[in-house]
């Protein structure tokens, strides 16, 4: 059972994850045709490049704000990094040519908070409740991903790319003042880093349980934003109107919540975080196995077949991931530990834009054989992974 406290923190932290995950939703899905069809001097390259080039800043800055905030606290940093992602939208937003266009991108992945946002929740929170909590922040980023994926096709008629990004930029500033009024201050404070950035750093980095997390977190967003690169312009050419496509992303929505609640619950309870873990990276390869197969043979059914396996599997890890980072690590480089991952899961975005846009228009299946090549290296990373210890308080390490 969560305190009261629990309840506010992880409550407040959901809802500004809503804002800030339902205005990058809203352009996911439409992304590609509009900025293709509206920006001038846009190439399937280019359009990849700025797709993924948010995930380019917020990868190299995560560890750096993770490490910030271990030394001077969570909310400075928070706060600078919510008006640094409006300022990122507005630019976006005004933007005629591909060049501002992906500028704009790289100043809101600048502003991505996620590595001291996760060890926020982190402080808010006791160890045993923890996964809990992140499948509440993961039930807010479905939440956002259902309703923006329902709402872009309609939007993106009337307000073009432009006008999705100006709903980005008040979502954000939503978001900024929802964070200073009402999510709470931990009753201990944290423990701030005392050691320089570089000796954290190392530290963490020196953890192989961490390490495989953190490629885990890489491989799986490379897939994600390398399919959702993929999925409009399949839609577009098979034949499906705009209006139309909230019908395949809410059943996605739906799919990836049936699975992702239960096998949560299972890996908490259980205490078989490795088992969940292989299930999934397993079903991923899978869906990699015929994504390749429909590409080569170019069967829109099983394609889709292909992503849907894909997003049901990724939704396996999206609540374990950060709990697991936190977990072990220790109170100092918890922060750290959190910008490692964030860099990871970033990278991976900035990989798999950039892949999508190069391999796209390949008549061979390379995308998804790259795709599937990073998730079989996971595979034999995760098979080794010991479950943590079960109720090992303040840090829990590894059996």
């Amino acid at each position: 059972m969560f305190t009261s406290q629990e309840k506010k923190g992880i409550f407040s932290l959901s809802l500004i994850f809503f804002f800030q995950m339902f205005g990058l939703f809203l352009i996911l899905p439409v992304f590609s045709l509009l900025a293709t069809e509206e920006v001038e001097g846009a190439t399937p390259a280019l359009v990849g490049l700025a797709m993924g080039s948010y995930g380019l800043t917020a990868a190299l800055l995560q560890i750096p704000y993770g490490a910030w905030s271990d030394r001077i606290g969570r909310r400075p940093v928070i706060t600078f990094g919510l008006l640094l992602f409006a300022f990122g939208s507005i630019l976006a937003a005004m933007s005629s040519n591909i060049y501002w266009l992906i500028l704009g991108r790289l100043l809101q992945g600048a502003g991505s908070m996620s590595s001291p946002i996760f060890a926020l929740i982190a402080d808010l929170t006791r160890p045993e409740v923890r996964a809990r909590a992140n499948a509440m922040m993961g039930g807010a980023v479905g939440l956002s991903f259902g309703s923006a994926m329902s709402l872009a096709p309609f939007l993106a008629h009337y307000i073009g790319l432009s006008g999705l990004f100006w709903v980005i930029t008040v979502m954000s500033l939503c978001g900024l003042l929802l964070f200073w009024l009402a999510v709470p201050v931990p009753d201990q404070d944290p423990v701030k880093a005392t050691q320089p950035i570089g000796v954290l750093l190392k530290k963490v980095l020196k953890q192989p349980n961490l390490t495989t997390l953190n490629f885990g977190a890489f491989a799986c967003s490379m897939g994600l934003t390398a399919t959702f690169f993929m999925l409009p312009m399949t839609l577009k050419a098979n034949g499906w109107e705009r209006s139309d496509w909230w019908e395949i992303y809410l059943s996605l929505l739906v799919a990836g919540g049936l699975v992702m609640v239960p096998s949560t619950i299972f890996a908490e309870v259980k205490n078989k975080f490795r088992q969940v873990m292989v299930g999934g990276i397993l079903m991923i390869l899978l869906s990699f196995a015929l994504m390749a197969w429909a590409w080569s043979s170019r069967d829109f059914v099983w394609l889709m077949v292909a992503l849907y396996l894909f997003f049901v599997a990724f939704n396996v890890f999206e609540p374990i991931f950060p709990s697991l980072v936190t977990r072990l690590s220790d109170a100092e480089s918890k922060g750290t530990a959190s910008g490692v991952y964030n860099f990871s899961r970033f990278a991976g975005q900035f990989a798999g834009g950039l892949t999508a846009g190069i391999l796209y228009h390949n008549d061979l299946p390379f995308l998804p054989l790259v795709l599937g090549a990073a998730a079989l290296w996971f595979l034999v990373r995760a098979l080794g992974f010991p479950n943590p210890v079960r109720h090992a308080s303040p840090v829990e390490k590894p059996e």
